[in-house]
């Protein structure tokens, strides 16, 4: 599939905001949302707020069908530039069936988002062909002055060539060599629940990213070997990992894998160049990805490029 990238996403653009997944959990949502709303503006963009971003329905910002609408509109509207989610929190997988794919496709535009929006990043890329960009999201102020610069370059379509890690720690190199490719991925449980769907992710050929946060160690090892029994593992370029944020064991070390023990028996058990610590996913000052341009990664140098 030929992929889509949008155009740049510049200071002055209209952005719509929409609640595609969980909602706003406190006691003044509206407030929330505006502060939320406040911070892209900010950045420089014109925000249009969806109805979504303060609705509640049970743990979800609207019905199903009620987000994919949101989506599907912003998708349409000519005169928005660029869609940005409010928030993650588990429900995207729901409102899919909802989506309107040829109307993505007919409207490619910056789409950002990471965590559970990751179902979108996925469905996005096989449905509809389009690149879009793993970045913070801006509920609860969380789009850090740090993560800015990253941010804002790569939806202007200028991003850093070489990635570097807004707190400085280098890349760490799990398994040797280097391999080019499409980049594509996104939260691990989101990834592995995706196996076997419409929008199960193609990962041959590609630079697969992966990230998690919140799950005990065996949970993070139970969505790899989903990963490697639906053969994503085998197929792809090489693996590029994020942050895995609050992945602590179930139990005393004696009795359990670390994360990074883990990270690293899948390590050797891939046949592809294995490149960790990417500051990116559900980290303080995340960089932004770009989901659907080609990198290269090259653990021998520990280093992830762009190179289109």
């Amino acid at each position: 599939m030929q992929i889509q990238h949008p155009k740049p996403l510049l200071p002055g653009d209209t952005v719509a905001m929409v609640g595609v997944s969980g909602a706003v959990h406190d006691d003044h949502p509206r407030q929330t949302v505006d502060e939320a709303a406040q911070l892209l503006r900010e950045l420089g963009f014109q925000v249009r707020v969806d109805e979504t971003c303060a609705k509640q329905f049970g743990f979800l910002s609207g019905t199903d069908a009620e987000r994919a609408a949101a989506l599907n509109r912003a998708f349409a509207d000519e005169s928005v530039d660029g869609i940005w989610c409010l928030k993650g929190g588990y429900g995207v997988c729901r409102m899919l069936p909802g989506m309107d794919w040829a109307n993505a496709a007919a409207h490619p535009k910056a789409f950002v988002g990471f965590s559970d929006i990751t179902a979108l990043h996925m469905a996005l890329h096989q449905r509809a062909g389009l690149a879009t960009f793993h970045g913070p999201m801006p509920n609860g102020g969380r789009i850090f002055e740090a993560s800015r610069p990253s941010l804002l370059a790569a939806l202007a379509g200028e991003p850093e060539r070489v990635w570097r890690n807004l707190n400085g720690e280098p890349l760490r190199a799990l398994r040797p060599g280097a391999a080019e490719g499409v980049l594509v991925g996104g939260n691990l449980s989101l990834l592995a629940a995706g196996c076997g769907t419409p929008y199960d992710l193609d990962t041959e050929g590609k630079l697969l990213f992966i990230e998690e946060v919140g799950e005990y160690s065996y949970r993070v090892d139970e969505f790899l070997w989903q990963l490697q029994n639906a053969g994503k593992l085998d197929r792809c370029a090489g693996i590029v990992l994020g942050g895995f944020t609050k992945c602590e064991e179930e139990y005393d070390h004696a009795h359990c894998f670390t994360v990074d023990e883990i990270l690293a028996q899948m390590a050797e058990r891939v046949r592809v160049p294995v490149l960790a610590g990417l500051q990116a996913g559900h980290t303080g000052d995340q960089g932004t990805l770009c989901f659907g341009r080609r990198y290269r990664l090259d653990a021998d140098r520990r280093e992830l490029t762009i190179i289109d």
